[in-house]
C-alpha cells in the first residue's frame, strides 16, 4: 500500500477542495466529484498493480491540461490512436507519482520547456498552497481493444498546468497535430464530456481568479 499511499492522498486532497458544496460552483453536479473519489479510491485498494499498463481491466493514467499564463487558451493534442482532441497525457508505467506521469507527458507530447502547476486553491478555496499540487479533474474512461490489448479502462487523473513560455508546441508521434485553442475554438472541436467538463471548470477558475 505504501506505494498507492502517494495517490489516495492526493485523491483525499481532491475530495476536501473539489468536493466541497461552494456556493459559486454551480456550473456543475458536486456529486460527480464525490463519486469520482469513490470510484478511484476503491480502485487503488483493491489492486496493488494499480500503476501497471499490463493490470486489467484498468490502470492509472496521468493527465494535464496545458494552459496559456492569462487562462484564454488550451493547449490540446489529436491524439492518433483515438482520433480525438484531447488534453496531454499518457500511461503511468509503473511509476506511482500522478503529477509527476503528468508534467513528464506534457513535456513529451508538446515540446515546450516552461511548465509548471497552476496553484490556484488558496486563492479560489482558502486552502494553504499545496504541493504535490491538487488534481483538477478525475475521469475513468473505456479504452477500445486494439491489437495489443483488451479493452480496459483508464482511471486518468489530472493537473493543471502553465505555460510560461511563448514555445511554439511541437506534434509528437502520438499525434497528428498540437495547437492551441480559445475555449470557444475546443468546444467545437469536441463535445466529449470530460473535456468540456475540463474547460468549464478552468473557466470557473480565470472567474474566480478575476483574470
Amino acid at each position: 500500500m505504501s506505494l498507492r499511499q502517494d495517490l489516495l492522498s492526493a485523491l483525499q486532497s481532491y475530495e476536501t477542495t473539489w468536493c466541497l458544496p461552494t456556493a459559486s460552483y454551480q456550473f456543475r453536479d458536486i456529486s460527480f466529484d464525490k463519486s469520482a473519489v469513490v470510484l478511484f479510491r476503491d480502485f487503488v485498494h483493491d489492486n496493488a498493480k494499480c500503476f501497471d499498463r499490463s493490470n486489467m481491466p484498468g490502470h492509472i493514467t496521468g493527465s494535464a491540461l496545458v494552459l496559456n499564463q492569462d487562462l484564454s487558451k488550451v493547449l490540446l493534442t489529436h491524439h492518433k490512436k483515438l482520433g480525438m482532441w484531447l488534453q496531454l497525457g499518457g500511461h503511468a508505467d509503473g511509476h506511482h507519482i500522478a503529477h509527476e506521469v503528468a508534467m513528464t507527458e506534457a513535456l513529451e507530447e508538446s515540446g515546450l520547456k516552461g511548465l509548471e502547476f497552476l496553484s490556484y486553491e488558496r486563492d479560489i478555496f482558502g486552502t494553504t498552497k499545496a504541493f504535490p499540487p491538487i488534481p483538477f479533474d478525475l475521469d475513468r474512461h473505456l479504452i477500445p481493444a486494439n491489437h495489443r490489448d483488451a479493452e480496459h479502462y483508464h482511471y486518468d487523473v489530472r493537473y493543471l498546468l502553465i505555460s510560461t513560455t511563448p514555445d511554439a508546441p511541437i506534434v509528437s508521434d502520438e499525434s497528428h497535430d498540437v495547437g492551441w485553442f480559445t475555449f470557444e475554438q475546443a468546444r467545437k472541436l469536441t463535445s466529449e464530456a470530460s473535456m468540456v467538463r475540463q474547460f468549464s471548470k478552468v473557466e470557473w477558475i480565470k472567474k474566480s481568479l478575476k483574470l
